[in-house]
């Protein structure tokens, strides 16, 4: 059974990735930038691990040739308001790294290709069925509005790798992930991705109050850093990925009004208040999934009073880990 190798290993997906198909028992080559693999990676059991810089095609190609991998789980990328500040080292690293990654892959040979993509290229979609209320399912097949150099930066990433499939017959997959929240948001400087709901996790978790005064009301496709995970491993080892580009979400829309009820049931003395009305953000909806299930067999576990009970779990597991420290 031929390896998967994972870049970004050391994040926050790529280490959920990494242990997901170790579980099932898949051989796996961890690879990120860093020298050690990091926090997220302690304890993992048996785990093959390589420093691998994505931005240099010769090393992809020695550690493809090496590995003998004959799929990669591409996540490595910067991600943050730092880089929509300062697009040229996003570019350099988010579609010049995907660019050596698809052509490494040509050129040794590798089946496919299942990279990272995000929901955010989606376009405002207030005052469409799209939003709210209504909140209807959101397809691939929508119109794209990228605007920001983090966006641009993962269009431009969908469309190499549609070429790649077009003149190479690459196969690629290319996940546009909801608004994932996760424990591991604890080792980054940004909460990102779901953001406010990261805040209250941490906020609960440490006992400490959390205010937003308004937000409330706006609906999104909250998804939970492992489904995140299980859909990268689906997109991997299905017998075929035929569309190129997967919502991996819920499918379902919920707010923060209601994530909020959720951590005050699952611990009743959390001091929580968000106020009414929406977010500033035009990237929240709901997202169809229909797609990822019937290709790829992607199949969410978390709904979300299991993904924060989960989040919440694990967050207090560290904390008296480091208090026994």
């Amino acid at each position: 059974m031929a390896a998967v190798l994972v870049t970004g290993a050391a994040g926050v997906v790529g280490s959920h990735v990494v242990r997901q198909l170790l579980a099932i028992g898949h051989p796996v080559v961890a690879t990120d930038a860093v020298a050690e693999p990091g926090p997220l990676l302690t304890g993992v059991q048996g785990l093959a691990y390589r420093r691998l810089d994505v931005r240099d095609l010769a090393q992809l190609v020695e550690t493809l040739q090496a590995t003998q991998a004959d799929r990669v789980i591409h996540l490595a990328a910067l991600i943050g308001e730092w880089y929509n500040r300062y697009p040229l080292a996003a570019q350099e690293t988010n579609v010049g790294g995907t660019l050596n990654v698809l052509e490494a892959a040509r050129l040794v040979g590798v089946r496919r290709v299942v990279f990272a993509s995000t929901w955010s290229l989606y376009p405002d979609f207030r005052g469409t069925p799209h939003g709210p209320p209504d909140y209807r399912p959101v397809p691939e097949t929508t119109p794209l509005d990228p605007q920001r150099p983090y966006e641009l930066t993962k269009y431009a990433c969908e469309r190499y790798a549609a070429w790649y499939r077009q003149l190479h017959g690459l196969e690629t997959a290319g996940l546009r992930f909801g608004g994932y929240y996760a424990a591991e948001r604890r080792f980054q400087r940004e909460p990102r991705g779901a953001g406010p709901v990261n805040e209250m996790v941490a906020a609960v978790a440490a006992g400490r109050p959390f205010r937003l005064d308004a937000g409330g009301d706006h609906g999104m496709d909250l998804v939970h850093v492992k489904d995140c995970a299980a859909g990268c491993v689906a997109a991997a080892l299905a017998p075929g990925a035929p569309s190129g580009i997967y919502n991996i979400g819920t499918g379902e829309a919920v707010t923060l009004t209601q994530a909020a009820a959720i951590l005050r049931e699952l611990e009743p003395a959390a001091d929580l208040t968000v106020g009414p009305g929406w977010l500033s953000t035009r990237h929240l909806c709901r997202l169809d999934i229909s797609r990822a299930r019937a290709e790829l067999g992607y199949a969410p576990r978390f709904a979300l009073h299991e993904g924060l009970a989960d989040c919440l779990g694990t967050l207090r597991a560290y904390a008296r880990q480091v208090h026994s420290a």
